[in-house]
């Protein structure tokens, strides 16, 4: 990742983060440190992990995927329906019976870049191919990379009802 976008992304995190937080928190990189405490995570952009983090942020994964309670963990999943949908944000803790312990690291940049499961088989509608808007392997694999060093978390979540695929040369 070159540095110009490394620092567009840490800059977009900043200002994201800056949001989320309680008004006592630390908001500038020189008092979080060199972790955001609050979630445990390296914020490193040197780091793919701390990429990872920075892209998930900038990309707003956390409006799907993220619960509303913070006692459930980060990313943790929803129990409530993308709007207008029938699908849920999954659990993408590494958790072996909730998440995606499962998923290597390539499958999770498959997901993410082409909206495909880790047996090839189509995401809900609601999950968009992100390489359709220009999203790079690169950074499809830091996110996974990120995801994978988060604290496992057992947050069932409903299963989605996507709906139907339309067969090919249907024109509706």
């Amino acid at each position: 990742m070159n540095r110009v976008f490394a620092a567009a992304l840490v800059m977009a995190a900043a200002v994201s983060m800056a949001a989320c937080r309680p008004p006592d928190a630390a908001t500038t990189a020189d008092e979080a440190g060199a972790s955001d405490a609050g979630l445990g995570v390296d914020v490193n952009t040197d780091s793919m992990a701390g990429q990872g983090y920075l892209a998930v942020e900038l990309r707003g994964c956390g409006q799907c995927h993220q619960s509303p309670d913070p006692n459930d963990g980060v990313l943790s999943g929803q129990t409530a329906a993308v709007p207008g949908t029938r699908a849920y944000g999954s659990n993408l803790t590494p958790d072996p019976d909730t998440g995606m312990d499962a998923w290597d690291a390539g499958d999770i940049a498959r997901a993410v870049l082409h909206g495909v499961d880790d047996q090839g088989q189509p995401l809900c509608p609601a999950m968009p191919p992100y390489a359709d808007g220009g999203m790079e392997a690169g950074e499809a694999l830091a996110i996974a990379t990120y995801l994978q060093s988060l604290t496992p978390v057992w947050h069932p979540v409903p299963a989605s009802l996507c709906p139907p695929l339309k067969p090919a040369g249907d024109g509706g």
